[in-house]
């Protein structure tokens, strides 16, 4: 099953020293995904957490661009981004028993490139997805946006065993992002949006 979230992220990069406005990062979670298999329904949701009302980006820079539906403000923006750069937030993922009847397992996650976006800048944002196993977080997704971009990453445990994502419960991943400290003013004033499909498998059948 694709689960479908969003990153968005718009940049005006500049060098540190240069000490010039802009704004970057914007990754946002509103969005839902159902598929029917033989066996029942997996349904899989998705809402920020870190303590702010859902839905609405996880990362932003301006109270403004994290803003709800309704128009509530976002409550924590990340202020300005420069080279050397980096900030977590988490995604809460739940398999509701409203909507889903059974286990499911986390596989991986891709990203797509929206028009009109500077796709060189996706060399120069690294992510990390960390999600708790028997209580420890541990690293289970990483790599540099181009290649969420170039297809899905496969998303496990250090060990090689899968994520489960059961019934009625709900997982917290927690996104580490990191610009590039070799980024120079070439970046400056660009911009990028992406979707990022999270994708998903019954657990049964699929040990």
């Amino acid at each position: 099953m694709k689960k479908k979230f969003w990153l968005v992220t718009v940049a005006a990069m500049t060098a540190i020293a240069l000490g010039m406005g802009g704004t970057m990062a914007l990754f946002s979670d509103s969005a839902t995904g159902q598929s029917d298999f033989i066996a029942g329904t997996l349904c899989i949701q998705a809402e920020r957490n870190d303590g702010e009302a859902v839905p609405g980006p996880m990362f932003y820079v301006t109270p403004q661009q994290g803003e709800t539906p309704l128009g509530i403000p976002g409550q924590y923006p990340t202020g300005l981004w420069a080279p050397g750069d980096e900030h977590q937030r988490t995604l809460t993922v739940s398999n509701p028993a409203s909507c889903s009847s059974m286990n499911a397992w986390l596989e991986s996650v891709e990203a797509s490139l929206q028009a009109g976006s500077d796709a060189d800048l996706a060399d120069k944002l690294y992510v990390e997805i960390t999600t708790p196993q028997l209580g420890v977080e541990k690293k289970v997704a990483e790599g540099w946006l181009s290649d969420f971009l170039s297809g899905p990453v496969a998303m496990s445990y250090p060990d090689g065993s899968r994520i489960p994502l059961y019934l009625t419960s709900n997982r917290h991943l927690k996104f580490n992002v990191l610009f590039d400290i070799t980024a120079d003013n070439s970046f400056q004033g660009k911009e990028l949006v992406v979707d990022f499909t999270v994708h998903a498998i019954q657990m049964d059948n699929n040990p």
